[in-house]
């Protein structure tokens, strides 16, 4: 099925460029895209080729030199660093390689703490998050930390917590790096079946192919721009 037609992230033009010693290194060189509401979009790439750096503009947490950012009609790049916080808060889910859970925090509070950032009630935050912990598996594991749990029950807690807030944009940065070939395939293929179910679009950066599979459209990074597949 083809994917809706309305674009939701808006990638123009970004030139990003760092400092290496006495040189400046060049990653991005015009890098441009239209991701459509719903759809889910791999930007496949060799390690070094950029996917990290453009996933960290699209999320506002790295600025670029020149080019522009726009997500649901709003420009990152026009917002000051509060405000990109805020953005990213309410309307982004990240997906990291390593988890970046919490290890003070139960599996409950991990995926609870977007909820409890936007302010949410107590009984709402407990009713979103005991049903999709459920979903993804864990409802038996609310209690547990972090340490307590397989890499991949974390990458699910780090999925849930990821969608918890119903984001418009999911990004995820090589999620299943860190995982055994069969509890990647099972990660991915969660990935995909909640950002469908919940019409999230989503962005996966990664250098395997296998993982791109899920994929509404394949974008290849190559010499600092986005090429289709």
């Amino acid at each position: 099925m083809p994917p809706p037609t309305t674009a939701l992230l808006r990638i123009d033009d970004l030139y990003k460029s760092f400092d290496e010693g006495d040189r400046r290194r060049q990653v991005l060189r015009g890098a441009s895209a239209e991701i459509a509401q719903g759809e889910i979009t791999a930007i496949l790439g060799e390690s070094g080729s950029g996917k990290s750096t453009l996933l960290n503009l699209i999320g506002g947490i790295d600025r670029a030199d020149s080019g522009s950012v726009s997500i649901a009609g709003i420009d990152l790049t026009a917002l000051d660093e509060d405000r990109r916080t805020l953005f990213r808060r309410n309307n982004l889910g990240i997906v990291f390689q390593f988890f970046n859970l919490i290890d003070t925090l139960t599996v409950f509070e991990n995926v609870a703490l977007p909820l409890e950032l936007r302010g949410d009630s107590s009984d709402t935050i407990q009713t979103a998050v005991s049903q999709l912990l459920e979903r993804v598996g864990l409802g038996d594991r609310g209690d547990s930390f972090p340490d307590r749990l397989s890499g991949g029950e974390q990458q699910r807690v780090a999925i849930a917590r990821a969608l918890i807030h119903q984001p418009k944009l999911v990004l995820a940065d090589e999620p299943t790096g860190n995982l055994d070939a069969k509890t990647g395939t099972s990660i991915l293929e969660l990935l995909g079946e909640l950002s469908r179910q919940h019409d999230t679009t989503l962005v996966l950066v990664t250098h395997s192919r296998t993982a791109a599979a899920i994929a509404d459209r394949v974008l290849t990074m190559r010499d600092g721009l986005l090429e289709p597949t």
